[in-house]
């Protein structure tokens, strides 16, 4: 069973069964936040006006993944092509602490379909780091996301 989710920023998705939806995000204007079990937040980012191909979604990926590099201190864990029928998406993964001590993967993700842009960015706790990092993971959050 999954969630299935229509929002006014102009993507479905269909998120595992116990999804929730913040009431309001804290990453800002043209933004979404979700729940996913096991402490995963997701959060979508309407930014079609700085990005219209390929080369620029990988570079708005790289951006955003800087936070996480240079704020928080973070280890550049991966990056590339999420591979994900009928979507272009790059991907760069960052190990990060949270200031409380809790080691995170930080996911920035530039996804173009159907001739559109949003941005993806999902952060989840490391349980195992022998796991991490976890790209199927990535791919099943990223891929359940569409533009119409």
């Amino acid at each position: 069973m999954t969630v299935h989710i229509e929002s006014p920023l102009g993507f479905t998705a269909d998120f595992p069964e116990f999804t929730q939806a913040l009431p309001e995000s804290t990453a800002g204007p043209n933004t979404e936040q979700y729940g996913l079990l096991g402490n995963v937040l997701v959060t979508v980012i309407k930014d079609d006006n700085a990005v219209s191909d390929a080369p620029q979604a990988t570079g708005w990926a790289h951006l955003m993944s800087a936070y996480y590099l240079d704020e928080r201190g973070g280890t550049q864990l991966a990056e590339g092509a999420l591979d994900l029928e009928g979507k272009d998406a790059y991907a760069v993964m960052v190990g990060f602490q949270d200031p409380d001590g809790t080691a995170k993967v930080a996911s920035a993700v530039g996804v173009l379909e159907n001739g559109r842009f949003i941005g993806v960015l999902v952060v989840w706790p490391v349980t195992d780091a022998a796991k991490e990092p976890q790209a199927e993971r990535l791919k099943e959050i990223v891929g359940a996301i569409s533009l119409g």
